[in-house]
């Protein structure tokens, strides 16, 4: 694991964080300070780890550094974030959706609504505002130190297994919220947001609504 960030930068200092780009093993020994072999084994070791993608063609190789590879960078980036004091947290940008109502069933649970209730201080009003996102938008969620984040107990109940999360305190449009994101979840791209209040109501959105706000570090 000690070259794979080194290679990881130097690729995306290349362009690879953003394109598939075009590079020799000879090029990338040059900038790591390598031998060749070395260079080509480290390309196909961050391949077999899922951290980059690779297309071969006649005229050599195009590669672009993968979501997992990426999130690696961000973490190396918020490291050193907090060892220089440096970090100025994030700001986030989605859309608003209409969710499957798995919000509602899960707040509904007493098991959740006490901590959520403990950890935050308000208890949260049983439904969640779903809002789509990109990629690079719940990417930015790794820059952010692990201690933003709480820990959300799971438990059994009702003959089921209600699973683990953690959640993110944050402020919409002056309201105390929360980020909730399941360890388990089949969303991908859907940050669900609880408050003590209705938030569509109280904030007058309605699908398609673009809403901001920024998580300090």
């Amino acid at each position: 694991m000690r070259s794979v960030i080194p290679t990881l930068k130097a690729l995306a200092l290349k362009g690879a964080a953003s394109q598939m780009i075009s590079i020799s093993t000879k090029e990338l020994s040059e900038d790591l300070g390598v031998s060749q072999q070395t260079a080509s084994n480290r390309i196909l070791d961050l391949l077999n780890k899922g951290l980059i993608t690779r297309r071969l063609g006649t005229r050599g190789q195009s590669i672009h550094i993968s979501r997992e590879g990426m999130g690696l960078l961000r973490k190396e980036y918020a490291e050193y974030q907090s060892i220089f004091g440096q970090g100025e947290g994030v700001r986030i940008t989605g859309v608003v959706s209409t969710g499957l109502g798995e919000g509602k069933y899960y707040l509904e649970r007493a098991q959740y609504k006490k901590q959520f209730s403990e950890m935050l201080g308000f208890m949260p009003y049983e439904g969640t505002l779903n809002l789509k996102v990109s990629d690079g938008e719940m990417e930015k969620l790794d820059l952010l130190p692990a201690s933003r984040r709480m820990h959300i107990k799971g438990f059994r109940a009702e003959g089921r297994t209600f699973g683990e999360a953690s959640c993110i305190p944050v402020t919409v449009r002056g309201v105390d919220c929360a980020i909730v994101l399941p360890y388990r979840s089949h969303y991908t791209n859907v940050l669900e947001i609880i408050s003590g209040v209705h938030l569509r109501e109280r904030l007058g959105l309605s699908d398609g609504d673009e809403v901001s706000f920024e998580i300090e570090a």
